[in-house]
């Protein structure tokens, strides 16, 4: 058998594996024995040893969730043993190899498959189980499902996002020529590599939410909050590439310093590569990772400076403290990188070590000094500054 995941599913490795898992089961006649072999620990994973969890929190909180809820009901439909083991992939099993070739052939079918959605009431278990609800926990879940609505997704599919994220994809655009779908740029702005305090800065700039520019003209006695004081104009491209009061000038210079040391090149981005950053691929996945950082951290601290000075009423920070600041964040990130690798401790969350020194080779300071293992060493810090 062979299909191609319809586009509402998100097409993926992950949903593929999810998806012929769960046709399998309904190929198979329900008295009768299963064993599943797949390399895919991520839909073993949630199809044992997680589901009692995610069950309890409604499938909600976990990625391809209603995928995983399908499949689990479909499974929990069975009256014999279904049994799954984990194949390690691309190594000569006959069986793995079949799948590999059954999923190249789907992927080149017409979008016309129709998944079956139709589960037992009986096997379905809806929602989420207070006892193990936390407020946290709670907030993310409604928030999603509101997120989820058509009203929403309609209010959100403004002229202003639709401008953004076509100008996001155009620069996120490879040398290879593919552009990137909205999809990946949504998730980027979640990706692993950004701070958790950043991702809403993104998504903010992306539906155009800030109160800047424009949003002040049809507000009466509040038109020159509209307006940079020394500018005279105002947007978040003014803000976080163009102002000439001190902050996004001398931001982008020593970020350009930086990256001038790991790639001999100035970052000097636009608007549009701001919100693409972590949908931006680079080739090495270090340089890849070290612009994520690189790029996303220099434009919030931009937007910092500019709320403290515009808000906050704060004097405009000094060039020295400017830099320092600047300095402060990425010597953190570094550092953060650092203990990350410890696998002891971080287990399945640790990074590992190649990848981090891929991501700050010819950035650091006395770099040819540094022992082979120096992120296992403490006091590492950048060359610049």
């Amino acid at each position: 058998m062979a299909i191609r995941v319809p586009e509402e599913l998100g097409p993926s490795n992950q949903v593929g594996e999810l998806l012929a898992i769960k046709e399998a089961v309904e190929a198979v006649p329900t008295n009768a024995p299963l064993r599943i072999f797949s390399d895919s620990k991520y839909a073993i994973d949630g199809l044992t040893k997680n589901l009692h969890r995610w069950q309890d929190e409604g499938f909600h909180t976990v990625k391809n969730g209603q995928l995983f809820e399908l499949t689990a009901a479909v499974i929990r439909t069975r009256k014999a043993p279904t049994t799954f083991t984990w194949v390690k992939g691309h190594s000569g099993v006959a069986g793995n190899e079949a799948a590999d070739r059954l999923a190249a052939e789907g992927s080149r079918k017409p979008d016309n498959y129709n998944m079956n959605t139709e589960v037992s009431e009986s096997v379905l278990l809806p929602g989420a189980k207070l006892q193990v609800m936390t407020q946290a926990k709670a907030y993310r879940i409604i928030r999603k499902i509101k997120m989820e609505k058509p009203a929403y997704q309609l209010l959100m599919a403004r002229r202003a996002t639709t401008i953004n994220l076509g100008n996001a994809r155009e620069a996120a655009t490879g040398a290879d020529g593919i552009t990137p779908e909205p999809r990946k740029i949504w998730m980027s702005t979640r990706h692993k590599d950004i701070s958790r305090s950043i991702r809403f800065f993104l998504w903010m700039l992306i539906h155009d939410g800030y109160k800047v520019g424009a949003y002040w003209d049809g507000i009466p006695n509040h038109s020159q909050r509209g307006k940079c004081a020394q500018c005279k104009r105002n947007s978040m491209e003014h803000i976080l590439t163009v102002c000439s009061i001190p902050g996004q000038k001398e931001v982008w210079d020593i970020a350009s310093e930086m990256w001038r040391l790991k790639t001999g090149k100035d970052m000097r981005p636009t608007v549009a590569q701001i919100m693409a950053g972590g949908a931006t691929e680079l080739g090495n996945p270090g340089t890849t990772r070290l612009y994520k950082i690189l790029i996303t951290e220099s434009a919030h601290l931009i937007w910092r400076l500019r709320n403290e000075r515009v808000i906050q009423r704060k004097r405009p920070a000094s060039l020295p403290e400017i830099r320092n600041r600047w300095l402060k964040i990425i010597n953190n990130r570094l550092a953060i990188d650092c203990a990350m690798t410890n696998g002891f401790k971080f287990e399945k969350k640790a990074l590992k070590m190649s990848l981090v020194k891929k991501t700050w080779k010819s950035t650091l300071k006395n770099e040819r000094t540094l022992a082979k293992d120096w992120p296992k060493t403490v006091g590492v810090l950048v060359g610049v500054g």
